[in-house]
């Protein structure tokens, strides 16, 4: 389980001004729990740069240095707390790079015995880490080159088999390319995460109250003229302030050109009983 953000903004932001300085800290607090590793996509010019770390991001300066001063007209930035028996290592650090696009996901896809088989021998010696997660990008863009169907038409294909023959606690997840920013809201509402003790902070501040269960794989955005910036929960995102509810089982995606958003529907739902099933 994770936290994302990801924005698109003209001009560049950096992750601290994209948040706002009321934010910023709130989002870097919640690294004390999802304490496994950071990363961040973002765009330099016509280039797209990967940095990420397993350390805890509000305890390393690299995270704080790159917070802000990378401005950037598109990003995906994410927080990690392992999925259980994948090692915590720069390799299985989010987001994960193919080609000109980067991804990052928050939830679990079970068994982990069976992903090998979401890809075949030709995709999975493209893997760089172990990662559920990795598995489910690489599904992706197998569908598109492969198949050469659209990116829309590949996340629909790709959630769709996850919900009928895995067991994923939540396939949320950003997908970022050159043309634009796509944000995955796909869960089981059911799913009641137990979060791991924070770890405690360099100067001894205490843990701000925590996140509600219930709203714990909530995705929300607020539009401004300069942005639009996408969020996992776990900081105010108050409605009066222009936050947006990205409804389960749905594809926000963001043009990065002209900053336009549209939601696309998914049709699929991950099942309360640990079964999943896709409306025929």
């Amino acid at each position: 389980m994770c936290r994302l953000l990801g924005w698109v903004a003209q001009p560049g932001l950096t992750l601290r001004t994209a948040l706002g300085d009321d934010n910023y800290p709130a989002f870097t607090e919640l690294s004390r729990i999802h304490a496994d590793g950071w990363g961040i996509a973002y765009a330099a010019d016509e280039d797209l740069n990967v940095r990420k770390s397993p350390a805890v991001a509000s305890a390393d300066p690299e995270f704080a240095a790159l917070s802000s001063y990378a401005a950037t007209e598109a990003a995906v930035a994410h927080l990690r707390w392992a999925t259980p028996g994948l090692p915590v290592e720069q390799r299985n650090t989010h987001p994960f790079r193919y080609g000109d696009s980067a991804f990052a996901h928050n939830g679990g896809i079970y068994p982990l015995d069976r992903l090998p088989r979401l890809l075949t021998p030709q995709w999975q010696a493209r893997l760089t880490g172990m990662t559920d997660s990795e598995h489910y990008y690489l599904a992706i863009m197998a569908e598109v080159e492969d198949n050469g169907v659209d990116l829309p038409t590949a996340i629909v294909r790709v959630t769709a088999h996850l919900a009928d023959a895995y067991f994923p606690s939540s396939l949320n997840a950003m997908l970022l390319t050159a043309d634009a920013l796509y944000v995955i809201s796909c869960y089981d509402p059911t799913v009641r995460p137990v979060l791991p003790q924070p770890r405690p902070s360099t100067d001894g501040t205490p843990m701000a109250p925590r996140e509600s269960d219930e709203t714990y794989f909530d995705l929300r955005y607020r539009r401004t003229e300069q942005s639009v910036l996408v969020a996992s929960s776990g900081f105010p995102q108050p409605t009066a302030a222009g936050w947006e509810l990205l409804p389960n089982n749905s594809v926000l995606v963001i043009n990065r050109t002209t900053m336009h958003c549209e939601e696309l529907p998914l049709n699929v739902q991950l099942q309360a009983s640990g079964t999943a099933s896709r409306p025929r």
